[in-house]
């Protein structure tokens, strides 16, 4: 099966056709060409490309569109033609697409899939990949004659601010969020042995601090008059969460990029609390894992076939920093930081 190329790459590099999390409807136009169908209103849209769906949301109409993910709707390959770019890139598709055989190959891949089905999941079994934030949605039941129990019904990227799994918490979600407002009156010492006596097993441990960063973003809409305090124990856990090896630097770096870029573009009143622009970008930067004489870039989409995983994941990792990045350039005073950035993001359309 050709096309198992296709899947895995996304699987592993969060995108398709190297364009996925973090980029602009123009860029994936530019990847994926105009054959497409579009919903939208004032606040979000849906691009829908037949096999692949992108969405984006902005708060305003004035507002620049921001990726809220994107999903291969898999089943669909019973009912469509796959044509166009990814054709030319991976071959035929067929007419459905085995777990089993993915999972397999993303094993051999050194890639481990981890799963997190829910109660309210009737009917299918999830699994996600943390580093590529990609989930998937495996049937347990066939649909019609369109799937079979065991195919692949839908492969999903949310957004980078947006993601979390939960799966597992159960009865400590509530404890968790009554354990951040105690968070909040506490000193840094007694915040760190709370974090050590309420840290899971280390499967659960990522999923945990995602969850627990999203409480914080809830908080900051629900509780108004505590945001400052909500905004500078969200920073203090993100440096946490890298100090403790829970998120690696590049994680953390584009957690803090997006995050603050958010506090500033949404209440005016908390810059005082928030790093710098350079501070910010030059955490981006300094994670980005190959330097630009190293990176893989493209001159022609069809070139994707003569890279291997690792260049892609890291052109794409490179890529998800400038983007991130990118938010800050107006605001950064040193002159030569401003520069380097600059020189990343005229290379970023050859990213993958």
């Amino acid at each position: 099966m050709a096309d198992l190329d296709f899947f895995v790459d996304v699987v592993v590099t969060g995108a398709v056709l190297s364009v996925g999390l973090t980029d602009s409807p123009d860029d994936v136009a530019r990847a994926l060409g105009s054959d497409f169908v579009e919903d939208r209103d004032r606040a979000a849209m849906r691009r829908d490309y037949g096999p692949v769906e992108f969405f984006w949301a902005r708060r305003d109409g004035s507002d620049p569109w921001h990726a809220a993910g994107f999903t291969v709707q898999v089943h669909r390959l019973a009912s469509i033609d796959v044509t166009g770019g990814l054709v030319h890139r991976y071959g035929p598709f067929g007419r459905q697409l085995r777990f089993a055989r993915l999972n397999a190959e993303l094993e051999r891949l050194g890639y481990q899939l981890e799963e997190v089905t829910q109660e309210a999941d009737a009917g299918y079994r999830r699994y996600w990949l943390a580093e590529s934030r990609v989930s998937l949605a495996v049937a347990t039941t066939p649909y019609g004659e369109l799937i079979d129990a065991g195919d692949v019904w839908s492969i999903s990227a949310p957004h980078p601010r947006e993601t979390v799994c939960a799966a597992g918490l159960g009865a400590q979600r509530q404890a968790i969020k009554d354990g951040l407002t105690h968070l909040l009156r506490l000193g840094d010492d007694q915040r760190r042995d709370w974090l050590d006596r309420r840290q899971p097993v280390p499967s659960e441990r990522v999923n945990w601090w995602l969850y627990v960063l999203l409480v914080i973003d809830q908080q900051l809409r629900h509780q108004p008059r505590r945001r400052a305090d909500w905004v500078e124990l969200k920073l203090w856990l993100l440096r946490q969460g890298q100090a403790r090896g829970v998120f690696t630097r590049a994680e953390s770096a584009e957690k803090m990029a997006y995050f603050v870029a958010d506090m500033r573009r949404t209440w005016a009143e908390l810059p005082e609390l928030l790093p710098s622009a350079d501070d910010v970008v030059r955490a981006c930067l300094d994670a980005i894992p190959v330097g630009r004489d190293q990176v893989a870039m493209l001159d022609d989409r069809r070139d994707l076939r003569g890279l291997d995983r690792t260049q892609m994941r890291l052109s794409r990792q490179a890529k998800n920093l400038i983007n991130a990045a990118q938010w800050h350039l107006d605001e950064v005073q040193d002159e030569r930081l401003a520069d380097q950035l600059r020189d990343w993001i005229a290379v970023k359309p050859r990213l993958v």
